[in-house]
């Protein structure tokens, strides 16, 4: 029990430190906030996010900013309780008339089971995506830490809903002039339905401090 919280303490302190020395990267989509992938296994998916988020200009007032992500993610179980996973792609900003072109994107993350008990389980989020685009020769570059807690219900043995809270600190810059978050607290609703034993699909919801709405697909091998 000692060993596997300390492998769990080591695993999220790494992530940690790689998103604080991280000067580029959005995150995104939180997904099912619980590890599900068995020790010693791998997960593949893929997920397209619409997202819209208002950021908060040092210059003054608040803007809108939106962007599509188009990711690959692979997942792997260290325990039964611990995942880790990485996501590379490409992503795209909108900020009035600046509009940057698709650039490659990619991160990581973790997430920890904290409680289980038949057929609910709750579990912690930690992840970064590392990206940045241009326009024109004008740059774009979006900085966003998530931190997120929330449970998973399995409603039956092929479709399970989740959601929960979470936590999103945004910096970036565009041709020079500083913003941030307008609102960091946000909610996160989704849920995952199986299409063959191997294979499952979802969607998710992300409201409050973002409005945004993915969609997933993941394949177990």
């Amino acid at each position: 029990m000692k060993k596997e919280l300390y492998r769990t303490s080591f695993i999220l302190a790494l992530i940690v430190m790689f998103i604080s020395v991280s000067p580029v990267a959005t995150a995104g989509t939180v997904g099912n906030p619980t590890a599900t992938v068995a020790q010693g296994s791998f997960l593949v998916g893929a997920e397209i996010d619409f997202w819209e988020k208002d950021m908060d200009f040092d210059a003054g007032g608040v803007v809108e900013v939106e962007g599509t992500k188009i990711l690959v993610k692979g997942t792997y179980g260290i325990s039964d309780k611990v995942d880790v996973f990485g996501k590379i792609g490409m992503a795209d900003a909108e900020v009035g008339g600046f509009d940057s072109d698709m650039d490659i994107a990619f991160g990581l993350g973790g997430k920890v089971n904290v409680y289980e008990k038949g057929q609910i389980k709750a579990g912690v989020v930690a992840q970064i995506l590392l990206w940045s685009g241009d326009d024109a020769g004008v740059d774009i570059d979006i900085t966003e830490f998530d931190l997120a807690f929330g449970g998973r219900y399995e409603v039956n043995k092929d479709f399970d809903c989740y959601g929960g809270l979470m936590f999103a600190m945004v910096e970036g810059d565009i041709a020079g002039f500083d913003f941030d978050e307008d609102d960091p607290i946000g909610l996160f609703l989704g849920g995952e339905f199986t299409i063959t034993p191997q294979a499952r699909a979802g969607v998710e919801l992300r409201l409050m401090s973002e409005t945004s709405l993915t969609l997933m697909a993941n394949f177990a091998f």
